[in-house]
């Protein structure tokens, strides 16, 4: 990081959410707050999409983890989410497994750009299940966007992508590997974002 950005990351509490978190944590990229979507935690099985990814207490582990560094962590049903994240002066949100469209009053409470990592290589295999998706074609070029989110799903402009494959993909593997590499996307978008800044690439809905 060449300097400190002001960011804060929405998630399920999944293991997308746990190794993005994870991957920004070690590289010193410290986000403002952490917001859980729902009201409790889960403790036998965190869902990434429609997938269910088996990983006992995945959510209590993202709390320990985000405890280990003092990152306040609030639950979705605690107040205003768009109130909490102005009040923060967050510049960028970042998404990183969400289980509903965001309402556009909480995408414009950032001063820069909301973003959402989504683990597939935009535009092929949108919406909630990419992964199974892909591995139902047996398409082997996996990946993960980080795009700009607006009123549609994993629709806004591509600010990065990264391309990556796995000898013998799982959805726990594939999902593992897209949240690393995804967090490390971001780490490089908000880098660069004043210098030599985005050259963003739109997509088509069809």
């Amino acid at each position: 990081m060449t300097r400190q950005h002001r960011f804060v990351v929405m998630g399920t509490g999944g293991l997308f959410t746990f190794y993005t978190l994870k991957t920004l944590l070690e590289q010193s990229c410290l986000p403002l707050a952490y917001i859980q979507s729902g009201s409790k935690p889960v403790n036998i099985s965190a869902r990434f999409a429609d997938i269910e990814l088996h990983f006992p207490k995945l959510e209590d582990k993202v709390y320990a983890l985000l405890k280990s560094r003092s990152i306040p962590y609030y639950h979705e049903d605690m107040g205003s989410i768009e109130t909490l994240i102005q009040k923060l002066d967050a510049e960028y949100l970042l998404v990183a497994c969400w289980p509903r469209l965001l309402a556009q009053t909480i995408i414009a409470s950032v001063s820069i750009a909301a973003l959402n990592l989504h683990p597939s290589l935009l535009p092929k295999y949108r919406g909630f299940d990419p992964v199974e998706d892909q591995l139902e074609t047996g398409d082997p070029d996996f990946g993960i966007s980080l795009h700009l989110l607006n009123e549609h799903f994993d629709a806004g402009d591509i600010v990065l992508q990264q391309g990556f494959s796995i000898s013998s993909p799982t959805p726990l593997q594939i999902n593992k590997k897209a949240a690393v590499e995804g967090a490390k996307l971001f780490i490089r978008a908000v880098n660069t974002f004043h210098h030599p800044g985005w050259t963003l690439t739109p997509q088509h809905l069809s």
